[in-house]
């Protein structure tokens, strides 16, 4: 199935865009799609365990299904005084 991704904030540097699709299998997880992304984008790798996932604006587990026709989003962590 593809699955597109949004990319907020510094992810989409991480990522290299602010939107990507990913073939995913049928049985897929929130986890295969991060894997995914860790093993093209180094700099994603890097920041995954900060990073809060989303699936149609609801904040997700890794150990989610993915259905098709889901919207991921990669939520990186928010700081500010």
């Amino acid at each position: 199935m593809k699955l597109e991704i949004d990319c907020y904030g510094p992810a989409s540097r991480w990522c290299g865009a602010d939107r990507l699709t990913l073939d995913l299998a049928i049985d897929a997880l929130v986890s295969d799609a991060l894997d995914q992304l860790a093993a093209r984008y180094p700099e994603f790798a890097m920041r995954r365990a900060s990073i809060a996932v989303a699936i149609d604006d609801t904040i997700v587990s890794t150990q989610t299904a993915i259905i098709a026709g889901n919207r991921l989003a990669l939520i990186p962590p928010v700081s500010g005084g």
